[in-house]
């Protein structure tokens, strides 16, 4: 473990302020849900993401999809690509997505961009495409979402492909 040489005081209800320089290192953002584990006599908090719990399940269908209709597919939470298109995953796969990618995320709509252009999913990985992002929202907040890509001009039926995908995602957390 390393240590940071930051030092807290607990209050009196128990609560504990997390320094804003480790929330900035770490991507902690007001909302985010810690994850609590006890090891020996350590306090470990993680990030929680719903989708992690998905995780084989959303590789069995995005390779299933992907493979039918011959298109690429990620599923990222807010940190990073959790299940992506076979073909893709030695460059993306457990990659930290782009803050613009972040953006467009949590402006919880659907983005469409039906005619090719440059875009970054993940840093330093820049791809000439068109692409839809369908937000997986549960509860009115963002837990990630889907994307479609490819080389060639989507059309509305990936678009709708994206939402019924993300919708799968919304129950299956849900549940």
């Amino acid at each position: 473990m390393k240590s940071t040489g930051i030092v807290r005081r607990i209050d009196e209800l128990g609560r504990i302020v997390i320094p804003k320089e480790i929330r900035k290192t770490l991507k902690i953002r007001e909302g985010d849900t810690l994850e609590i584990y006890v090891e020996k006599d350590s306090i470990i908090l993680k990030k929680f993401s719903h989708l992690n719990n998905l995780n084989s399940i959303a590789e069995r269908i995005v390779s299933i999809i992907s493979n039918t209709l011959k298109k690429n597919i990620l599923v990222v939470d807010l940190e990073h690509v959790l299940a992506c298109s076979k073909n893709l995953e030695e460059l993306y796969f457990n990659q930290p997505i782009s803050s613009e990618l972040i953006h467009l995320i949590m402006n919880r709509k659907n983005e469409q961009q039906f005619s090719i252009e440059s875009f970054s999913f993940i840093d330093n990985q820049t791809e000439t495409c068109s692409y839809v992002i369908s937000p997986i929202l549960v509860d009115s907040d963002v837990l990630g979402a889907v994307i479609l890509f490819d080389d060639t001009s989507l059309t509305e039926s990936d678009s709708l492909i994206a939402q019924v995908l993300s919708l799968f995602f919304i129950k299956s957390v849900e549940e």
